[in-house]
């Protein structure tokens, strides 16, 4: 029993599963409790600071700033880009939540976007159209980019929709993106992206 309990292989398992055991408990103490209804209002509170003082529909000035966010968005994985088109795209008190992050303010979510970029090796976007309801602009695209740390570098498809709101001068007031970065990003990252597989497949 004695040379059973300190054999290799069960010393092995015996360690894994301990291991397993302890990153669970280390999991769970970062997971936090439930704050989605916070996330909400968030989101909500900052729809409402943004306000309704975009540009009229219809309007020359309506299309410059749907071009121009569509412009921004397509450049993403340009760095010299972004360095120098953040502050023409975005409001000076600016909201972005891209599902992943959230930040506030042109310099900001320009120091994101240039991380972002720094990250990729490829990185390709696609409008496909957009809508207009009320004050808010809803813009959708497809994504593919490569990195390396991501799926082994091979380029990753996805699709989402942003909604935007425009200040009275056409720049981003508030920016929410809305896609599966779960499946897309997080899910493609070594063994996480195993544990939010057995995690999918539970739920079906």
């Amino acid at each position: 029993m004695t040379s059973f309990l300190f054999h290799p292989i069960t010393t092995f398992l015996g360690g894994a599963i301990l291991a397993i055991i302890a990153i669970g408990f280390i999991l769970n103490a970062q997971s936090g409790s439930n704050q989605t209804a916070r996330m909400v209002a968030d989101y909500r509170e900052a729809m409402t600071k943004a306000g309704v003082a975009g540009p009229e529909p219809g309007t020359r000035e309506e299309a410059e700033a749907i071009m121009r966010f569509s412009e921004f968005l397509k450049n993403v994985g340009d760095r010299s880009y972004i360095e120098g088109n953040t502050s023409q795209a975005y409001a000076e008190n600016a909201y972005l939540d891209d599902t992943l992050v959230t930040h506030y303010g042109p310099e900001e979510i320009k120091n994101y976007f240039m991380a972002t970029a720094e990250t990729m090796t490829s990185f390709d976007l696609k409008i496909l159209d957009t809508a207009r309801s009320g004050p808010d602009h809803y813009i959708r695209w497809e994504m593919i980019f490569a990195a390396p740390k991501l799926s082994g570098g091979e380029p990753i498809h996805s699709v989402g929709v942003s909604q935007v709101r425009f200040d009275a001068d056409g720049k981003v007031a508030f920016h929410q993106d809305f896609w599966d970065s779960g499946k897309h990003i997080y899910g493609q990252i070594p063994v996480v992206g195993g544990l939010i597989g057995l995690i999918r497949n539970r739920l079906k």
